[in-house]
């Protein structure tokens, strides 16, 4: 019993009825696939057949759509079989078997033959309708080889008068455009449409299969998952009475699982009979979201009214499930396709869908794409084709996309090809803008595979400095290629800059070695005095020449700061994204006392870095701008810029805090804060170089003294200590571990120790001789030294340090010196303790907009301190060197030298051209 087709069953009885009187009728059934339109032609012919009518059945397959009468024959030929044909029809009856299509090429004989066939067929079923009431039931009319098609129109045009039925089926959306389809179907006499059964009808079928006591949330996803079509409705129910989802658990999800699966079968079921919108759909899968028109068109070599007819098949045939759009829609269809083609076919169409792209013209992206899902990949066309691709992607700023086509590119490259040495390598570039720790590992692999060992060198020099400073195997391949390149010959200028790249990163690599430290001054000399327009491998050596030797401690300070200065004035300010000049250079010009020298190079990388947003970038200027206010004894604006560096590293990594922490770090110990150290040190991050070690040895010392643990914290200090030597890093600006050493010894009333610690420190600081280090030595030597001794190693402490360096050291200086005096009851013991502390509060405190002492423009730019921009402002207005001394409580030689570094900053020789310098007008 066929569920709500009480209309539809009524209708074709009215058209057997109406062909037993002699009237011919032609029935269209229309519907959509699975919605039971087979069901009822057949429930029509076996109407007929019970009312003794002869009934011929027959139908369109795919695979046969282009065998010529197919359809006709397995109409017909029974009937010649059976030889009930009367005579004359039967001895004229055509060649059926080897009748010419309307393609064939026999021209106007081949005609002849159809158009006598067609005549044959008409008087054939008149015939036969004279004796008795003939049917013809012809399924799939869209799937009807075309002269059949033909045949079927000449009969459809001629039923009347004859006792004749002619069924046909026509499924929505296959072959609705074909003009003979549509002729056959507007010369009905009969039509009857067949729907998806309604939720009653949907629920009264499940009751069949699942009895009375189905759930209703049950029937309702079997109507949801099928769209009341009955024959999908019964193969749902039929398996899922064989899976047991039924009574008495009723598995709704897995029903609906099991719906979502017999929708995929049934659209690959489609696919198999419907080669047109098969090659649509494959094609459109391929090209995903590259997928236009004309590109679906020209892969599946289509044209755009059969792309047009596909869409409109998949459309009645496989509807879109309820809510789904169309783009969504084809999107799950498309995920089936890919999922039913198997890796030979995939690949080949991905294959052609690249070379497709690519001849349109698209992007180097969009041509890779579809070479991302090929098996293997052989041409060197494609391998060139996922470079190109990579390019671009790391371009757009997507390094993930790049590693994504480099890798694939990879996977087929033979073992010992060059092509796979220079993937690797562009896959090693790529992934250090990801920050991934296996880039170094793929520049050691591809450098091995270079054939050449100039090659080899281009590329191991251009390796990053942090990748071959953290992997060891890096640094032995630098190493192992400069050794192999040797000297270059004189004249080779690409030999001498790869040669001085590759030491640079060979020194770089071994910063922590006390050989290639020691040897640092000594190859600064062989270089000579820095040219004008040096390469950026020379720059990229002498920086790390500079930083060895300023760590070591041997060269003089006056020549380092000259050296770094010509450095700077040479390196371009966007290198600071990834250069070494940020990294190397603030520590050198902070131990010898001129951190002005990078103050216009600092300007200009910052603007760089906010053009491009870099947060990094910014947060590292901003602590090397700290180092610079520290080294001018500014702690408290230092501590501003190193808080804001370190919140600008939120979210990074630990190497990214490193330079915010080591500013941090220094003002700690510079103030004694040892809140701050303990902040520092709250992250337990391991140290990434040894000034991360030494800095968190140093203010581990830091809280043990502050919690009057002496010993540990001597043993903290020690510790420190014995490592930086060890490296030999002994420049006693950086040796504030000894400092401490010196003074608790001092507590602690090991005098002889303090004293033997103390020269130590002061010989290391004359070797150096930059004000700030000299000053502090010469301050600690000063406070283990008893009497008179003691009390002129202390001026000279503060001689040394008041025109030039930290004027944090002068106010230690100014107080342990006021408190010498004091102890000895000299009466200038108060006037000095008084102004050194005063000048450590100010030193201390960050200047706001209120109440703050502006400093001109033109101070700021020359690097000019805050002393010496006092002494200078009070100079311009004209007042004379007693009245400033007078004013500021100082001493006259104080101010002369104040003024002298002045003159020398702003490349001035007299007080006469100081206010036009400061940007004053001198009328003030």
């Amino acid at each position: 019993m066929l569920l709500e087709r009480e209309h539809e069953l009524a209708v074709l009885n009215e058209a057997v009825a109406a062909a037993r009187a002699g009237t011919g009728v032609l029935v269209v059934v229309e519907g959509g696939t699975g919605t039971g339109t087979t069901a009822l032609l057949n429930r029509l012919t076996e109407r007929a057949a019970a009312t003794g009518a002869l009934v011929l059945r027959s139908g369109g397959i795919p695979a046969e759509r282009t065998v010529p009468f197919g359809v006709l024959r397995r109409l017909v030929l029974p009937l010649v079989a059976e030889r009930d044909l009367p005579a004359p029809l039967l001895t004229a009856v055509p060649p059926i078997a080897t009748a010419p299509g309307r393609s064939g090429p026999d021209g106007e004989t081949g005609a002849a033959v159809r158009a006598d066939m067609l005549h044959w067929l008409h008087i054939l079923f008149a015939g036969l309708s004279a004796e008795r009431p003939v049917v013809l039931a012809v399924d799939d009319l869209g799937w009807v080889d075309d002269d059949s098609l033909e045949a079927l129109a000449h009969l459809a045009a001629r039923l009347d008068g004859l006792r004749m039925l002619l069924a046909v089926v026509r499924k929505d959306g296959l072959g609705t455009r074909d003009p003979l389809v549509a002729e056959i179907s507007a010369a009905a006499t009969h039509h009857v449409r067949a729907h998806g059964l309604s939720r009653r009808g949907t629920a009264a079928l499940v009751a069949r299969h699942f009895g009375d006591g189905c759930p209703d949330e049950f029937r309702r996803t079997c109507h949801d998952v099928t769209g009341g079509r009955p024959k999908d409705l019964r193969v749902l129910c039929d398996r899922a009475r064989l899976r047991r989802l039924g009574a008495p658990h009723w598995h709704t999800q897995r029903l609906r699982a099991l719906g979502e699966s017999l929708r995929r079968e049934r659209l690959l079921s489609l696919l198999r009979r419907e080669p047109v919108l098969d090659a649509f759909l494959k094609a459109t899968a391929v090209l995903a979201g590259h997928a236009t028109d004309d590109l679906v068109a020209r892969l599946a070599d289509l044209t755009g009214q059969q792309c047009a007819d596909a869409r409109e098949v998949l459309t009645h045939a496989w509807p879109p499930a309820p809510g789904q759009d169309e783009a969504a829609h084809l999107r799950a269809v498309c995920a089936v396709v890919r999922q039913a083609m198997g890796d030979e076919e995939s690949s080949r169409r991905h294959r052609r869908a690249s070379a497709v792209l690519d001849a349109c013209g698209a992007g180097p992206e969009e041509v890779a794409q579809p070479l991302l899902h090929v098996d293997r990949l052989g041409d060197p066309w494609e391998i060139h084709q996922l470079r190109a691709a990579a390019a671009a992607a790391r371009r757009r700023g997507a390094p993930e996309a790049a590693v994504r086509y480099l890798g694939r590119a990879l996977v087929d490259v033979p073992a010992g090809s060059h092509v796979r040495a220079e993937l690797l390598y562009e896959l090693g570039v790529t992934e250090l803008d990801l920050k991934s720790p296996v880039a170094g590992r793929h520049f050691v692999q591809a450098a091995r595979l270079m054939p050449r060992l100039r090659r080899r060198a281009e590329v191991v020099s251009s390796t990053p400095m942090d990748i071959v400073r953290s992997d060891p195997e890096v640094a032995a391949l630098v190493r192992e290629t400069a050794a192999g390149l040797g000297t270059p010959r004189e004249g080779d200028r690409q030999g001498g800059y790869l040669a001085m790249r590759l030491e640079a990163r060979a020194r770089y690599a071994g910063l922590e070695d006390p050989g290639l430290v020691t040897s640092a001054t000594r190859r600064l000399l062989d270089l000579g005095e820095q040219r004008y327009g040096i390469s950026a491998a020379e720059r990229e050596l002498r920086t790390v020449l500079l930083f060895s030797a300023a760590m070591g401690g041997r060269s003089d300070h006056r020549t380092v700061a000259r050296a770094a200065r010509q450095v700077l004035e040479e390196e371009p300010a966007h290198s600071a994204r990834s250069g070494l000049a940020l990294e190397l250079l603030p520590p050198v010009l902070y131990c010898t006392d001129s951190p002005h020298l990078a103050a216009s190079w600092l300007d200009a990388a910052r603007l760089h870095a906010a053009q491009e947003g870099n947060g990094m970038t910014l947060s590292r200027i901003d602590a090397v701008q700290g180092l610079a206010l520290l080294s001018r004894g500014e702690v408290g604006a230092a501590r501003q810029c190193g808080a804001r560096a370190l919140a600008r590293t939120e979210g990074g990594t630990p190497a990214d805090r490193v330079h915010a922490r080591l500013v941090l770090g220094h003002v700690a110990l510079a103030v004694g804060d040892a809140e701050l150290a303990e902040r520092l040190l709250e992250p337990a991050e391991p140290p990434t170089d040894l000034r991360m070690f030494a800095l968190s040895g140093a203010l581990n010392g830091l809280l043990a003294e502050d919690r009057g643990n002496l010993p540990v914290a001597l043993a903290h200090y020690l510790d420190c200590g014995r490592v930086l030597e060890r490296a030999g890093w002994v420049n006693a600006a950086f040796a504030h571990w000894q400092v401490r050493v010196v003074l608790i010894h001092h507590r602690a009333g090991r005098t002889a120790e303090a004293l033997a610690a103390a020269r130590t420190h002061h010989e290391r600081a004359l070797d150096w001789g930059a004000p700030t280090t000299l000053s502090r030595a010469l301050r600690i030597l000063g406070i283990v030294t008893e009497g008179a001794p003691g009390i002129e190693l202390l001026r000279q402490a503060v001689d040394v340090v008041e025109t030039e360096g930290s004027r944090l050291e002068l106010a230690h200086a100014l107080t342990e010196l006021g408190r010498r005096l004091q102890r000895e009851s000299l009466p200038e013991g108060d006037r000095l303790f008084r102004r050194g502390r005063r000048l450590a509060a100010d030193l201390a405190n960050v200047r706001t907009d209120t109440g703050a002492e502006a400093r001109p423009v033109g101070a700021l730019t020359a690097g000019l301190t805050p002393a010496e921009t006092r002494v200078a402002e009070r100079a311009a207005r004209g007042l004379s060197n007693r009245e400033i001394a007078e004013e500021l409580e100082t001493s006259l030689r104080a101010v002369e030298r104040h003024l002298t570094s002045s003159y020398r900053k702003f490349c001035i020789t007299g007080r006469e051209q100081l206010a036009h310098a400061l940007g004053m007008d001198g009328t003030h």
